[in-house]
């Protein structure tokens, strides 16, 4: 696609986003610290009946209630909205970014991990071999990824700037997961555990993990457009509220409820 027209649909996609956003009512009431999550990553995160759910929704809600300074507020959106919103100030954190400082400079602080999220290689069957190299190997595979997600990583997508390795993105993991068992795409890199849940849900037995790609802590990303006193009170204190849930078997125990582990 023409670098131009790329800087224009992401200058009409930004104009609108905002737009949008001013039309309606606003985020949250100004005292309140708005984190933003993705809608449609479960089990981690998703959203019913406009309200935010999955594995990060709880954990912030148990972090929150924890909480002295500030009140923590998390809404659930597509994920390239909720990139474009933290990243012009919008909102105050982007919940479950792994740490990309150099996709994304204007996130100031990265939280203490959340979760460690196994980013996988999911493969039709006979696509792949689990003695390949990630992914220098996987040239001329066709692979699906959801819109603006950064797991593949650099040299995947360095590959696919060469040309050689094919992409198509979509919206969802379960779009792709389900180009992946109609033989759309060849492959598709995405976290482990939610992927293992929706195969389960839905019957798939045409698709194997191949390898992992990688191991990704998921922070949240604090706006560098939110700085001053009361901005580093709340940071620091949810850090240690965080810390102190994993300490004490908290969040393994939500984790757990989701997975059925």
């Amino acid at each position: 696609m023409n670098v131009n027209l790329k800087s224009a649909r992401r200058l009409v996609f930004l104009a609108s986003t905002l737009a949008s956003l001013s039309q309606s009512p606003s985020l949250a009431h100004a005292q309140d610290v708005v984190l933003l999550q993705d809608n449609s990553y479960p089990p981690y995160m998703s959203e019913s009946g406009e309200k935010p759910t999955g594995i990060y929704a709880a954990i912030l809600k148990e972090a929150g209630n924890r909480l002295s300074t500030g009140q923590l507020v998390v809404q659930a959106v597509p994920w390239t909205r909720a990139t474009v919103l933290v990243e012009n100030g919008r909102a105050q954190g982007l919940v479950g970014s792994y740490y990309k400082p150099d996709d994304r400079p204007w996130i100031r602080h990265w939280s203490e991990p959340i979760f460690i999220e196994e980013v996988s290689v999911f493969c039709r069957e006979g696509v792949a071999s689990k003695d390949w190299a990630y992914p220098d190997d996987y040239e001329g595979l066709l692979f699906g990824n959801v819109a603006g997600y950064k797991a593949p990583g650099p040299r995947f997508f360095e590959m696919v700037e060469a040309g050689k390795i094919k992409l198509e993105e979509a919206q969802t993991t379960e779009q792709n997961l389900s180009k992946l068992v109609l033989g759309r795409i060849d492959c598709y890199v995405v976290e482990r555990l939610a992927t293992e849940i929706l195969m389960r849900q839905n019957g798939y037995d045409t698709v194997e993990i191949v390898t992992t790609a990688s191991q990704e802590p998921a922070h949240i990303g604090f706006s560098d457009k939110w700085t001053g006193p009361e901005a580093d009170a709340f940071i620091a204190e949810l850090d240690e509220v965080l810390k102190t849930m994993k300490a004490d078997g908290t969040i393994d125990r939500i984790v757990a409820s989701y997975s059925g582990t």
